[in-house]
This record gives C-alpha cells, sequence and structure tokens, in this order.
C-alpha cells in the first residue's frame, strides 16, 4: 500500500513540475522610446529699462519653470519643432511667443510693464 501511495505521490509531484515548466512566463517588454529633445536657454527683461526680472513665470508643453535671481531660465527636454512658450509676472503685460525649438537655443524676452 505504502508503495502505491508513494508512486501516486511520485507522480503528482511530476506532473505539476511539467505543468509549470510548460508554462511559459511572458516575457517583459521594455519598450524604450528615445526622442529626441531639445534645450533653450532664456533671459527675461524688463522693457523700458533692459533690467533681469527673476521670478517670471515660463510655461512651455505643460512645464513650467521661474527665472532665477539673474532673470535666465532653462528649458529643458523640449520637443523639437514649433512650441508656443507663455512668460508672465506680476505687474507685466503676459507675452506669448512661438518658436522653432530647432533653430532657437537662446531666446531674450522683454515684458512691459502695465
Amino acid at each position: 500500500m505504502k508503495k502505491i501511495l508513494f508512486t501516486i505521490l511520485a507522480l503528482a509531484v511530476l506532473s505539476l513540475n511539467n505543468a509549470v515548466q510548460a508554462t511559459p512566463e511572458p516575457e517583459a517588454k521594455t519598450e524604450t522610446k528615445v526622442e529626441n529633445t531639445v534645450m533653450i536657454n532664456g533671459l527675461v527683461l524688463d522693457n523700458a529699462t533692459n533690467e533681469t526680472l527673476a521670478g517670471a513665470v515660463i510655461t512651455v508643453d505643460g512645464q513650467t519653470i521661474y527665472s532665477d535671481l539673474d532673470g535666465n531660465f532653462i528649458l529643458k527636454n523640449v520637443k523639437p519643432g514649433k512650441i508656443k512658450v507663455k512668460v508672465s509676472m506680476i505687474s507685466y503685460v503676459d507675452q506669448v511667443l512661438e518658436i522653432d525649438a530647432n533653430n532657437a537655443s537662446k531666446i531674450d524676452v522683454k515684458l512691459k510693464q502695465i
């Protein structure tokens, strides 16, 4: 009786082992999509005085950054092609620039006071 029970148990283990090995594991799909992006440097200035403006809000493609204490900003990971850059600051008129990101590596933005 023990031999029969042992044989049945051994067959069950072997069949489970074969079933596990027969089931292929799904391959992990690792799609790496590399997009070309560009970086644009800029400077925000007062139109009348040419003084740099710190804290201006620069928005492009949902990315929002602020100009530093010297009025400088860097737009990173910008998609090539035509883009709209919005620059705004309290007590100044908002300015929207349409630029070709392929050809623009540096832009100066002059804001007019309200």
